[in-house]
């Protein structure tokens, strides 16, 4: 691991299996994010080269934002006292193009200037281009203009010694071009959580070897890796292992000796061939099974390996996905020292029907349509636990209320976008 958990922090819940208990999803996601202690440890990066990580402190401007006064527009310069007439001409007197300074002007004076240049002492407004005529060394308004029109005042935007960025910010391009315009060149950052992946399941084989009857490939481990990285974690591939409870405990310290969070797909269920809780106690570890009221990926277990999380996700590839989505997501932040992920969605109605029982809440996949009632999505038919082509398929995920019993044609769901970002 490259950051080390402060070992003196308790673990805030207690090592038993509350299987017979079923959790919302927002209670799942808090008793998961228990079981993560923040990173100790910081790394000093480039600003312009680490979006995707967390600061380990606040961000103080340097200088006033704008650090002048300076024109909004292409367009003149002018004094406009109480207020400048359409139909007035003015006399132009200079030309300040950015990176220039003007000399100062008079009332019936104009100076040509360029969007983002310094306006003139004496000048108090811009009056853009396209509102007047040219002739020769003079213009004509052909609209009125007031004090202060397309003008940026100096420190409107910010002021010297005011806090940018609080620390636990997940960096992203607009915190990148706030801290460039203060002429800031590096961050502090906390340390980035590593996190070994594990598949199991005797069933599972690897790209490039022969598929027997009963077998499947692998998807599960390079989906979660692909989405580690995604994250801007350091994904860590911990292989394959077969449904033996005690080789997946040596994979388990293997494992947790490298990384702050191991997570494991499949055997994360009840039945006799689920062993993943089995493996974690084996393992010197500690933790609970969660029944969360939620479709996919109703079963996960949450624990803890010596200093490292422990997250058992179901193996069907759709319920792994919104699993790690839930309950990953929201151990790591707690590992980078951050606010859980809030699970925000666009309300959007549905455009297909969708026939279910409430009692759990309920992702499934959809595509954005336009009708002549404006956007709504489409549900991709039963899409299923084990189904990726819809997935695939998805714009993003429809999120269903636990105690909706269906969705009927213009029902608004919540619609998370899976392009370009997992959003919940």
């Amino acid at each position: 691991m490259t950051a080390l958990v402060a070992a003196e922090a308790p673990l805030a819940a207690p090592p038993v299996d509350r299987a017979s208990v079923t959790h919302s999803v927002s209670e799942a996601c808090a008793r998961a994010s228990a079981y993560a202690m923040p990173l100790i440890g910081a790394d000093i990066v480039l600003v312009a080269q680490r979006t995707g990580r967390t600061l380990s402190e606040p961000v103080v401007a340097l200088v006033a934002t704008p650090p002048f006064t300076q024109s909004a527009m292409d367009g003149y310069a002018v004094v406009a006292c109480d207020g400048i007439e359409v139909g007035t001409r003015l006399r132009v007197v200079g030309r300040v193009p950015a990176g220039s300074r003007g000399d100062e002007i008079a009332p019936g004076q104009a100076t040509r200037l360029f969007t983002g240049a310094p306006i003139p002492e004496g000048a108090d407004a811009v009056i853009m281009q396209e509102h007047v005529d040219r002739d020769g060394d003079s213009i004509i308004l052909r609209r009125a203009i007031r004090v202060g029109d397309n003008i940026r005042i100096k420190g409107e935007d910010v002021q010297p010694l005011e806090i940018l960025l609080q620390a636990g910010e997940r960096l992203d391009a607009r915190h990148v071009a706030l801290a460039a315009a203060q002429g800031i060149g590096t961050f502090k950052v906390r340390a980035r959580p590593q996190v070994a992946v594990i598949s199991t399941g005797d069933e599972l084989r690897q790209a490039g070897n022969a598929l027997e009857p009963s077998a499947i490939y692998d998807s599960n481990r390079p989906m979660l890796l692909a989405l580690i990285e995604q994250s801007g974690l350091v994904p860590i591939d911990g292989g394959w292992v077969p449904d033996r409870p005690e080789m997946i405990a040596d994979r388990l310290r293997c494992m947790a000796e490298r990384a702050d969070l191991v997570v494991t797909s499949g055997g994360a269920s009840l039945g006799e061939e689920d062993h993943a809780l089995e493996a974690l106690v084996r393992a010197d570890g500690s933790g609970e099974t969660l029944k969360i009221a939620l479709k996919p990926g109703k079963p996960a277990v949450v624990g803890r390996i010596g200093s490292a999380a422990y997250l058992g996700l179901p193996g069907n590839p759709v319920s792994s996905l919104v699993c790690w989505l839930l309950l990953g997501r929201t151990m790591t932040s707690s590992l980078e020292g951050r606010e859980p992920p809030r699970r925000l969605g666009f309300p959007l109605p549905s455009k297909s029907a969708f026939a279910r029982r409430a009692g759990r809440t309920e992702f499934v996949p959809v595509k954005l349509v336009e009708g002549h009632d404006g956007l709504g999505v489409e549900i991709l038919g039963r899409g299923g636990s084990a189904r990726l082509q819809p997935l695939a398929e998805a714009d993003g995920l429809a999120e269903i209320a636990a105690e909706n019993d269906g969705v009927r044609p213009g029902d608004v769901v919540l619609f998370h976008p899976l392009r370009g970002g997992f959003a919940i």
